[in-house]
């Protein structure tokens, strides 16, 4: 492909992009004047006002949407992931809302581009544009984020050739970035909670910290529309046969990016000048099994099933109900 058909290509990806995001708004928006305009009628008609929905902004990666089904077909506007329609936002009571800014792909340097932190900010701040059940912000960021800085091509920069697995050093650079990213969307939040004049713990971060994937190159997609592999390849060329190299260099990899979102989670790592992330981490690992057998097996490498992002979205209702008593 030449380099103006690669422009080209680029430019209609990042209004496709751009469609799809303006689409998710105005569908929420839609959603919270629902909500609002049913509160109304029950106060007109005297009745005892109903729950408020919890309502979330969600930024992220494939783990939050994921337009395939279990079967690898691409299918336009449907979400299997987490934060899905018919994942999370069927669960608990009331079912939360969710305005997913989320898309398959994104490392947290991409989530966290300026452009994108800009969107974030106008979410979260801009009332005439972005409405939320509470009347003012979200109720708290859901945040899927770091599995693709580690994942693809660039996990060979990661791996000693021929014998001792993941060279730890070298991954520090990479979780580096992550928590580079991480803290600020946490600073972010902070700019967005002082122009609303709210405490910043009204708007809690929840991410998660992925599970042991599995190493096996089966990528995602059917027929010519593939996505993957992207970890066989590099332990491959390093290499590292599946099992047992292959399985537990992943294993370490996701324990050490668990440990960098358990720190910021527990406080040992803050912004400057402040004492509390307010981040909660939802603890995934063990939520899947490491084959591929249906409903929480794998469906590829990196991916579950749908069965699998359901048991993963109940990880997900569990912490938010602890955090949320009585409210979902």
């Amino acid at each position: 492909m030449d380099t103006t058909n690669q422009l080209q290509l680029e430019q209609q990806l990042r209004e496709a992009r751009q469609a799809e995001i303006e689409r998710r708004v105005a569908a929420h928006n839609l959603e919270v004047d629902q909500v609002t305009s049913g509160a109304a009628r029950r106060t007109t008609l005297g009745l005892a006002p109903a729950k408020r929905p919890l309502d979330f902004l969600a930024v992220g990666d494939s783990w939050f949407e994921y337009p395939l089904n279990d079967d690898g077909f691409y299918l336009p506007f449907y979400n299997a992931a987490i934060v899905g329609d018919s994942q999370l936002q069927a669960m608990g009571n009331p079912q939360p809302l969710v305005l997913n800014y989320a898309v398959h792909g994104q490392a947290t340097t991409t989530v966290l581009s300026w452009e994108n932190q800009q969107r974030i900010l106008q979410a979260l701040t801009d009332r005439s544009t972005h409405r939320w059940s509470n009347g003012t912000t979200a109720d708290g960021i859901l945040v899927s984020a770091g599995g693709d800085d580690i994942v693809g091509g660039q996990f060979a920069i990661y791996l000693d050739y021929h014998g001792g697995g993941l060279n730890a050093a070298r991954f520090q650079g990479v979780l580096a970035s992550v928590q580079a990213s991480y803290m600020d969307l946490f600073a972010l939040r902070d700019i967005a909670a002082a122009e609303l004049k709210v405490d910043p713990a009204k708007i809690p971060i929840i991410g998660h910290c992925y599970d042991y994937a599995v190493p096996d190159g089966r990528p995602a997609g059917v027929g010519l529309l593939t996505f993957g592999p992207w970890l066989k390849p590099p332990l491959d060329f390093c290499g590292y046969g599946y099992d047992p190299d292959g399985l537990k260099i992943v294993k370490d990899a996701i324990d050490s990016f668990n440990k960098l979102l358990n720190d910021l989670a527990t406080d040992k790592t803050t912004l400057a000048g402040k004492t509390t992330n307010n981040f909660i981490l939802v603890n995934t690992i063990g939520t899947l099994t490491r084959n591929a057998t249906r409903p929480n097996g794998w469906a590829n490498e990196i991916h579950p099933y749908t069965g699998g992002f359901n048991a993963l979205a109940n990880r997900f209702l569990a912490a938010l109900q602890k955090h949320f008593p009585g409210r979902i």
